[in-house]
């Protein structure tokens, strides 16, 4: 399954409170009731819509926080070609106050607040048939599941909304104390179950891009691995992992649930292959006038001049992480760009088709024609992010616009997964083969690992070749226990201007957001912040 069409900005009908805990004020969000919004099905469709609009709402610089908060905090990651856009975060200096946790926040609590909605109003629309009103249902319930798997992830347990808040006399909703990490994960469950039985198998055609069973089934499976690592330390949900995650795996399955690995590790990401067979779920970003920026990562994470010539890149990976991976490895330089082809108008001595090469002796891109630094000299910068859609933005969009999705879970996540859980549980014979077929459309040498602790650092190992960039690394530090470990090994020579905070335990998960605890009398802080 794959996530979601390229939609028009239908939004939800009612008011918006932008982050259930951010303040009391009303915003309309339409001039529609809840009575006119869901008078009939196409009414209710429209409003399921709207919960998968608010993932690519035109408040745009939260999915950059997004990509930070989980993406920046491990041994390589480091500067950009324009600084650090990822500081405080990737060097460990952040606090409660800082912007991105509540970017993050008011994202995900706005997306839970429109399900709520279609959830509780959706046999408005076909009263008397439940059936018709269950499949809405469930992608409401998907979505919003999506939505508490982040913020556990992010925060801990955090505010555990489920019901429909219609006023602001709704306080016990609205200033709704924060829940257990189990109860988190409960209702999580709950609703991926829910979704997992009543919708259909894979979605084609129109529909295409709406979640599904089988997009249902890849997020539990994850939500099982997750549960069995710290901290809840949960190891029977490896098993669980492992039944929920076969049940997508092999020719039969495979099939059913329209999913596979594609045979080219870059077509998985071109914009004319959108929603493929490989995408398990995804966000559909698209220019119009109702949202201008569109997808903002291409525009800070390429490196200047890889389409367009005005990137900004404000994150880098040093070059010991383009060193993992083999020479014949296909995802190394598509993942990281080593050298390019500079594009768009001449700008600082560099010229359209001059060869920007990245140089690791200075730690720096060089404009091969002129040898000199490309942008500067001054600092230490790591090669650049590039598993996007490589596509010069719209005619006429702003700056930041790009039409590319936002990939969130592909089938090699399905893979690499279903591996982890049945080394975990002792079946190593039969996860090795798994991590070899990941392997083997890189064209990598596949393992010949026997032992479970050396397939279980072959896979973490694989899941940083395949997955970085996607929304995994920090998360996956986090369940393994690692953080300490990945903290040791950086050097200050990859922080700019900085020192590199030392590890604490309160570094295992982040801050609720300062704003949100002064709003809300009932939230408790983490432990340390």
């Amino acid at each position: 399954m794959k996530l979601p069409i390229k939609i028009s900005a239908m939004l939800l009908a009612i008011f918006s409170i932008a982050s259930c805990k951010n303040n009391l004020e009303e915003t309309p969000f339409s001039s529609l009731s809840k009575e006119v919004v869901f008078k009939d099905e196409e009414g209710l469709n429209q409003a399921t819509i709207g919960v998968y609009q608010a993932y690519t709402a035109p408040d745009f610089p939260d999915i950059t926080a997004r990509f930070v908060l989980t993406e920046s905090g491990h041994r390589y990651a480091t500067a950009g070609i324009l600084g650090s856009g990822a500081d405080p975060y990737y060097r460990f200096g952040h606090n409660a106050t800082s912007g991105a946790f509540d970017a993050v926040w008011a994202r995900f609590y706005k997306i839970i607040f429109r399900a709520n909605t279609v959830i509780a109003n959706a046999t408005l629309a076909v009263p008397g048939e439940e059936e018709e009103a269950n499949p809405y249902i469930a992608e409401a319930r998907f979505l919003r599941a999506y939505a508490y798997f982040n913020l556990v992830r992010y925060f801990g347990g955090v505010p555990l909304i489920l019901e429909e808040i219609k006023s602001l006399d709704d306080r016990d909703l609205i200033f709704a104390p924060r829940a257990t990490d189990v109860q988190v994960y409960d209702a999580i469950i709950a609703d991926l179950q829910f979704a997992e039985a009543n919708l259909p198998d894979s979605r084609g055609g129109a529909e295409l891009g709406r979640v599904s069973a089988g997009s249902a089934k890849a997020i539990l499976g994850k939500v099982y691995l997750t549960m069995a690592g710290k901290p809840l330390n949960k190891t029977e949900n490896y098993q669980k992992a492992a039944d929920k995650l076969a049940e997508l795996v092999g020719p039969v399955n495979e099939e059913k649930y329209d999913m596979e690995l594609l045979t080219n590790f870059s077509d998985v990401f071109a914009f004319s292959n959108e929603r493929n067979r490989e995408i398990v779920l995804s966000f559909g970003y698209f220019i119009n006038s109702s949202n201008p920026n569109g997808n903002i990562l291409p525009f800070n994470l390429f490196p200047s001049g890889l389409v367009n010539g005005d990137e900004q890149t404000n994150y880098g990976m040093t070059y010991a992480f383009y060193q993992l991976f083999e020479k014949t490895d296909t995802r190394r330089d598509f993942t990281l760009v080593y050298r390019y082809a500079f594009q768009g108008s001449a700008r600082a001595g560099t010229e359209p088709g001059d060869s920007i090469i990245y140089n690791p002796t200075i730690g720096n891109y060089v404009n091969k024609r002129t040898k000199a630094s490309f942008a500067h000299d001054d600092f230490k910068y790591g090669i650049a992010y590039g598993k996007m859609a490589r596509e010069p933005r719209p005619a006429g969009a702003a700056v930041q616009g790009y039409s590319s999705d936002l990939i969130e879970m592909r089938f090699s996540d399905v893979l690499l997964c279903l591996a982890e859980a049945l080394n975990e549980t002792g079946k190593t014979a039969q996860a090795l083969p798994l991590v070899n077929r990941v392997r083997a459309r890189a064209k990598a040498t596949a393992y010949k690992t026997a032992t479970v602790a050396d397939l279980r650092a072959a896979i973490r190992k694989e899941r940083r070749l395949e997955l970085s960039g996607e929304f995994n690394t920090v998360f996956d530090i986090r369940r393994w226990g690692t953080l300490r470990e990945e903290m040791n090994a950086m050097t200050n020579d990859q922080i700019v201007d900085n020192v590199l905070v030392p590890y604490t335990e309160k570094l295992e998960i982040y801050p609720i957001p300062q704003a949100q605890i002064d709003a809300n009398p009932n939230l408790m802080q983490n432990q340390g912040w």
